[in-house]
């Protein structure tokens, strides 16, 4: 893994942290769909949704989430050969006005074509006209082998707040295929034009995944139940690749760590952090990030450099002194090095605006 690699996912982790307290939710998964993986998307966004915002909202939203995630799995791309634009691609953000989803997926160059014609007709409709066009596409056009012709589209707009917006941007001699919806939290006071810098923010978003091959992107309050639904979400997405062993134990080791020891300055219900896996030459890497209080910096890096010149001989008298004592300043860590069988990587970024922001990186290698 290069060091520039390293830097980038890094960086990846703390723009999305930093801005917790504003945007208060997001997921991000590339590469290959099934039903598996997208159950697990539904119970791990419920969830977060729930506990953000009003349960007509949450319904709402889980509406496009299902109709898109199954159109993601039935359209997904097979290049099967190393293709970052493999598969699909599924992003739900939550702006401070509105939640954002994301959908993408490669298509080729007639496809291109007739969704362009199809989503720019439902993009011109005012809500009473897309009510007529839904009602007449479901009395007169039939359905064609993939699903109706159009009626999912149609209704996925006139769900959503303000116009849908997509894009198609040209790769891998056809084009990946972005489409973007919006449910407002507050539709009385909702500003329609934010809609394109939404799209815009979600393509930055997969173009750094792919720069430093990020598979998933989750922030969010953490709790037991995140804890486990990404978990879940981890063993589906690789449960066929050889090199997962050890992901999940790993993965739930550090956002426990995170569930436990992160600093939450406005007392939500749970931990504001991070979390990112990210697919590397010799394996995965897990990416933790979280606030931490200020005076704490200078005894977390002691702790950190006293886990790294550990010896294998130190970390096994260490844990096993410590078996019974679950409160143990780093021992979560300490057997996470363990398990990895590498040194910790660690930094603080410092920025005026907010506490200092500590990410941890865990490499597993085959």
């Amino acid at each position: 893994m290069t060091e520039n690699n390293t830097k980038l996912a890094f960086d990846l982790i703390y723009e999305s942290g930093k801005s917790i307290d504003t945007d208060q939710f997001l997921f991000a998964c590339r590469g290959n769909f099934n039903s598996s993986i997208t159950d697990n998307i539904l119970f791990l966004t419920e969830g977060n949704l729930l506990s953000l915002d009003s349960p007509k909202i949450a319904k709402r939203l889980y509406y496009l989430m299902v109709e898109g995630l199954q159109n993601i799995t039935r359209h997904q791309h097979y290049a099967n050969d190393g293709s970052a634009y493999e598969g699909g691609l599924f992003i739900i953000n939550r702006h401070e006005e509105a939640y954002s989803i994301t959908y993408g997926n490669w298509v080729a160059g007639d496809i291109k074509e007739m969704l362009e014609e199809r989503l720019g007709t439902i993009q011109n409709k005012e809500a009473a006209e897309l009510k007529e066009y839904y009602l007449e596409i479901l009395n007169n056009s039939g359905f064609s082998s993939k699903g109706g012709a159009g009626l999912g589209l149609v209704d996925m707009a006139r769900k959503s707040s303000g116009k849908l917006s997509y894009e198609f941007v040209p790769v891998d001699d056809g084009y990946f295929y972005y489409l973007n919806l919006c449910i407002a939290i507050d539709k009385e006071t909702f500003d329609e034009t934010l809609v394109d810098g939404y799209l815009k923010r979600a393509i930055e978003i997969h173009n750094e995944m792919i720069e430093c091959d990020a598979q998933i992107i989750f922030k969010g309050l953490l709790n037991e139940d995140n804890v486990n639904h990404l978990s879940n979400q981890i063993d589906t997405t690789f449960s066929d690749d050889p090199e997962k062993d050890g992901l999940g134990i790993v993965m739930t080791e550090l956002l426990r760590n995170v569930a436990k020891h992160a600093y939450n300055r406005f007392n939500q219900v749970g931990k504001p952090g991070v979390f990112m896996l990210q697919k590397i030459e010799t394996g995965f890497c897990m990416l933790s990030g979280n606030f931490i209080l200020a005076e704490a910096q200078d005894s977390l890096n002691q702790v950190m450099d006293k886990i790294n010149i550990a010896t294998s001989k130190d970390i096994n008298s260490f844990l096993s002194v410590n078996a019974n004592e679950a409160a143990t300043t780093g021992k979560g860590l300490m057997q996470l090095r363990k398990i990895s069988g590498h040194s910790i990587k660690h930094e603080i970024y410092m920025h005026d605006a907010t506490p200092p922001f500590f990410i941890l990186q865990i490499q597993l290698s085959k």
